[in-house]
């Protein structure tokens, strides 16, 4: 009876799914629109004067007395008449008004007797010119284009006391509401065709569940369903007609809920959205890409932080001159275990783990035990960023056994195990799969003990997003010192002393190698002798010693230091400055006292593109609950003035005390390692002192195997339910998103050790836990300083290095 029941309702389940999809409307596809839209939205997010203030009262003023008698003009006009474009600050507000169709149609019955619709969109020069000639001879005494820049740094122009909306709704309120739209729908997927066209598939389902209902309860969307439908709407008299055949009214459109606390209105919303969505499709609602981000990060307005040279200053970028280094190409993963069959027995416990197929051996996650005593459900959801290269992601059924004593003797049993590539979802028109798993029996089990048939399905609901390229990731390690030829060897005599790291990339692979002459706790070395090389490439190992090896021959950036240039309040004051690309280019470190030792980093040069130094995460890496404590040897390099991003964008982001460094591919990776690595020098500089009087004995260094491992970290991202990264302890995710927290000895063992034995918690040093000798700065936080080690052959150990790096 229950199988009965179960096959009617995928039936009837499929039913409404081909019923959704086939609800059609007067404008072919959303997804040209849609795109349209989110290049508007970004045009509009670069003045974000527009979102409230006086620059909104002003676009309000104008877009009711100009615009509105422009438009109701457009439409008395014989069809085919000149094309009609607002400028920037009335189509926002325009469509902000658009967005509430009931608001917008009765604004429009009593102001023009008639529902104002939206001209065929022509982004083009001659479009624009055209309107501003209208407008121009119907309004002499108003410009067309508003100057959006008087509202950056003033009060701008106020609006005439004289003025006195006839516009019912609150178009201020709607403005600000919709300030946060943007960035939720920022991200690149969000153009690309395939993702936006099982946007417009959904969306189509989104409404038939409005029709399902009745309409009579409160549905909230996902993103990508409200991408589609903000598009639809900026089509009046298209969605009045589409939605009136559809549901027999215009459907509103309600977005005064903003409150996400649990038990608030959207929160329940969503909920009840998630169940009737299951209910009446079989698939889960939400979707890869397509959820609430989080917050938007603070704005760094260039102009408020070039006034404060304690916290930025700027400069200008740098070209980028040498070979491509490997790509990452990640996407977003939404997973739901939803269900199995009823299980023909019932000894012990169910649960699925998930595994990737390739580059992450220990990552694993699992869902809760449920006992076997009716249909097995699940429901449990997992949203991840992933590398595409980790090819497939692998589901294994475990079963708890009944008997204690045999479940802590033989473990659990593997009852079957299935594979999902990402290849075959990123190939559906949909980008997803909801159905049934079928799960193949593992060679040699018993569960014939268990099951007197083949292991159970499992249903799952998967979606992915098409993969984008992500930012290069890189850790600098300490290694034993060389010497002025570049050479490493402890057994032969060697001339000269330089500090050495090996800066390895995501796949474990050594792609430059960074030596420093500077003051250090080995040596004494005069002020203007100090120096920073970065050659690119591996270690060169003789064919006569192994045990030798001798840097790359190509330096691809040198740092000199410039500190005696200094004015002697400077150098007292502890100033340490070094000059880069061939002097051009100049930073400038100090420490702030008022901060607790914070560092003051002051960056000149004639280079490209402007940028600044920050120290903390910001932007796109802001975390909201961190303290000074836990920021202070963060830097975050923001370049302005970039196309698409003239209001600044994060493009690296490096701890100088442990070494990690994450760099997006239009950066300069050179750039990156230069500036981590002076911050380090200096600040190893100042800690002299204090790092002898606390070093170690020379201890055994580990031995590290040359092979590099099939690992590779950062490849796995897990997010948590507001869209943030979690900050997971858990053993099975340390390597692979705490990897920026693991300080470098426990980061180099778990990667290089030649046992690879996995990390526990009780091996990972938790914030603040201990100190450090590899560098010894004495910060916290997720830059924990610990001892210093290597990454290659009999190197590394006890004896610092330079920085925490």
């Amino acid at each position: 009876m229950g199988e009965s029941t179960s096959y009617t309702l995928e039936i009837q389940q499929k039913s409404n799914l081909l019923a959704a999809k086939a609800v059609s409307f007067s404008i072919s596809t959303l997804v040209p629109r849609a795109v349209e839209l989110i290049r508007f939205l970004e045009l509009v997010d670069l003045h974000p004067c527009l979102y409230e203030g006086p620059a909104v009262s002003c676009a309000i003023r104008r877009y009711e007395e100009c615009w509105l008698p422009l438009l109701a003009e457009y439409w008395r006009s014989p069809t085919g008449s000149t094309p009609l474009q607002p400028p920037l600050d009335c189509a926002w507000i325009w469509h902000c008004h658009r967005l509430n169709p009931i608001a917008y149609a009765g604004d429009c019955e009593v102001l023009y007797g008639r529902v104002l619709g939206a001209p065929s969109a022509m982004n083009t020069t001659e479009a624009f010119e055209s309107s501003r000639r209208l407008w121009e001879e119907s309004f002499p005494n108003e410009p067309y284009d508003l100057d959006l820049q008087q509202f950056h740094f003033d009060e701008g122009q106020s609006v005439s006391s004289e003025f006195r909306s006839k516009i019912r709704y609150n178009l201020q309120e709607a403005a600000m509401r919709q300030s946060t739209f943007y960035y939720q729908v920022s991200e690149p997927h969000f153009l690309d065709d395939k993702f936006l066209r099982a946007a417009e598939e959904r969306y189509k389902c989104f409404l038939y569940l409005f029709k399902l209902t009745d309409l009579q309860l409160f549905l909230v969307p996902t993103y990508d369903i409200d991408i589609m439908w903000h598009a639809h709407l900026r089509d009046p008299e298209a969605y009045t007609k589409d939605l009136t055949r559809f549901l027999g009214k215009v459907l509103d459109h309600d977005d005064t809920s903003s409150d996400r606390s649990p038990g608030a209105k959207l929160q329940q919303g969503f909920q009840q959205t998630c169940r009737k969505w299951h209910e009446c499709y079989g698939a889960a609602y939400t979707r890869a890409g397509a959820m609430y981000r989080g917050e938007a990060p603070a704005r760094i307005e260039l102009d408020s932080l070039a006034s404060s040279s304690r916290t930025c200053t700027t400069a200008f970028g740098v070209p980028f001159h040498f070979r491509p280094l490997a790509q990452r190409e990640l996407m977003q993963v939404s997973i739901t275990i939803a269900k199995a069959p009823k299980s023909p027995t019932t000894k012990g416990k169910l649960r699925i783990l998930l595994q990737m197929g390739s580059k992450c051996s220990s990552f694993k996650l699992e869902t809760s035990s449920v006992p076997i005593l009716s249909e097995l459900e699940w429901k449990h959801t997992w949203t991840f960023h992933v590398e595409k290269s980790t090819e497939r992601l692998k589901l294994k059924l475990l079963c708890t056994r009944s008997n204690a004593l045999m479940q802590k003797l033989v473990g659990d049993e593997v009852i079957g195990s299935a594979y999902l590539k990402w290849q075959n979802l990123l190939s559906s028109p949909t980008l997803a799969y909801d159905g049934w798993l079928d799960m193949a029996p593992i060679s040699g089990s018993r569960s014939s003990s268990i099951y007197k048939k083949p292991p159970p399905a499992i249903f799952i609901s998967i979606s992915v997003t098409p993969p984008q390229l992500g930012p290069q990731l890189f850790r600098a390690i300490s290694c034993s010192p060389t010497d002025d030829s570049g050479r490493m060897s402890k057994c032969c005599p060697r001339r000269g002393s330089w500090q050495t790291k090996s800066v390895l990339d995501h796949t474990n692979r050594v792609v430059f190698v960074i030596r420093a002459r500077y003051s250090g706790v080995e040596n004494s070395i005069p002020e203007h002798e100090n120096c920073l090389h970065i050659h690119e490439g591996e270690w060169v190992y003789s064919n006569v010693f192994p045990h030798i090896r001798t840097a790359p021959a190509k330096i691809i950036a040198t740092a000199i230091s410039m500190t005696s240039q200094l004015d002697a309040g400077q150098t007292l004051c502890g100033h340490r400055c070094w000059g880069f690309f061939n002097n051009s280019s100049q930073l400038t470190v100090s420490r702030d006292s008022t901060r607790n030792g914070w560092p003051l980093l002051e960056i000149q040069g004639v280079l490209s593109n402007e940028i600044c130094l920050i120290s903390g995460r910001k932007l796109q890496y802001e975390v909201k609950s961190a303290t000074d404590e836990d920021e202070v040897t963060f830097v975050t390099l923001i370049r302005y003035n970039l196309s698409g991003a003239p209001l600044g964008k994060a493009t690296a982001l490096f701890n100088w005390s442990t070494g990690a460094m994450e760099v997006s591919p239009d950066e300069s990776v050179a750039l990156v390692l230069l500036l981590s690595n002076i911050i380090s020098i200096s600040f190893d500089e100042w800690d002299t002192a204090k790092r002898n009087a606390h070093k170690h004995g020379p201890g055994r260094r580990p031995r590290i195997r040359h092979s590099y491992a099939s690992d590779e970290w950062g490849a796995v991202v897990l997010m948590a339910n507001d869209g943030s990264q979690m900050l997971s302890r858990c053993d099975s995710m340390m390597p692979y998103y705490c990897w920026w927290e693991m300080s470098p000895l426990i980061w180099a063992e778990h990667f290089y050790l030649s046992n690879k034995m996995s990390l526990g918690a009780s091996n990972y040093r938790p914030r603040g836990s201990g100190g450090g000798v590899y560098g010894t700065h004495d910060y916290r936080g997720d830059a924990c300083g610990t001892h210093g080690c290597a990454c290659c052959g009999d190197v590394g150990g006890f004896d610092g290095g330079f920085g925490g790096g």
